[in-house]
């Protein structure tokens, strides 16, 4: 569990989504963080972050091995999930029975982009694209989580509806609820003679650095995305937010869409390694709420 210094730390300097450590324990269980290294352990798989905090120098291979030679034989952990911006040479574990069941080197889109708040040469262009916006008839909305209304869920399972629920998504659905709950969560909503079609929420979680959690819509109104972009980055700039972690993209579309946003490369394109042993390395889903339920 972490000290109220080390969440204080973390909070200051905290830039990867894995660092979001609030909502990241939801899906990957109690956070640590030792020698510079967070990690997060559900009872049977850790997940261990190599990406390092804003200022502090690249993670060490060797300390990432030892983190998970501490798990796989102190804490007996089934499962080592690593994701950081370097390969990791693990096979030590094979010692231990376990197997290498997946090696993801990320290309571009797995890198995490940030958009700068405070404006810069794409202004003119984001504020075209507002006025676009805000003709076509949209009306925002902006207030803190809370309980979600029947249009959120309506909107959030029709979203589900037209796409493959991949292992992230899946992994989401056991916890939207409670985590869209948090007051510590910016909705923003667009509506269009007054139905909801669209909303996003965006987490200040760190000093000055937000993160972009996520964007449902309902895939049928144009403009709706362009419209939540603009407005939240009008709310961070007035809530102090300096920058936002957009995060990583799940097609060249979504990429590019960013980049048209301003988004730029914050880290690296991240390396995800998964070693298993025993029952867990038989799953396909070995996260912990898609795990209880036997997906």
């Amino acid at each position: 569990m972490l000290t109220r210094k080390q969440i204080t730390l973390i909070d200051q300097k905290g830039i990867s989504t894995l660092h979001d450590f609030r909502v990241v324990s939801l899906v990957s269980g109690e956070p640590n963080f030792e020698d510079g290294i967070l990690s997060y352990y559900d009872g049977r798989l850790v997940t261990i972050c190599g990406f390092p905090l804003r200022g502090e120098p690249p993670i060490d291979a060797n300390r990432l091995r030892e983190v998970s030679r501490f798990w796989s034989v102190r804490r007996s952990a089934e499962g080592i999930d690593y994701v950081g911006p370097h390969y990791v040479d693990f096979r030590f574990l094979r010692a231990s029975k376990f197997r290498c069941v997946e090696r993801f080197k990320g290309n571009y889109l797995a890198t995490e982009l940030v958009i700068d708040c405070n404006g810069g040469s794409e202004e003119l262009f984001k504020l075209r694209l507002y006025k676009r916006s805000r003709s076509r008839g949209f009306q925002a909305t902006v207030k803190r989580g809370g309980i979600l209304s029947a249009e959120h869920f309506r909107l959030i399972e029709t979203f589900y509806g037209q796409r493959e629920v991949t292992n992230y998504l899946a992994e989401m659905a056991f916890v939207l609820p409670a985590l869209l709950s948090s007051r510590r969560l910016w909705f923003i909503e667009a509506r269009k003679g007054g139905r909801l079609c669209g909303f996003l929420t965006l987490h200040a979680c760190f000093r000055d650095l937000g993160v972009a959690l996520f964007l449902y819509h309902d895939e049928q109104t144009p403009g709706v995305s362009d419209f939540l972009y603009s407005e939240m980055l009008n709310h961070a700039h007035h809530c102090d937010i300096a920058v936002i972690n957009i995060g990583p993209s799940l097609t060249r579309g979504h990429y590019n869409f960013k980049l048209k946003w301003g988004g730029k490369p914050a880290l690296p394109p991240y390396y995800l390694i998964r070693w298993l042993r025993g029952r867990l390395s038989r799953r396909y889903h070995t996260s912990w709420g898609p795990r209880i339920v036997g997906l």
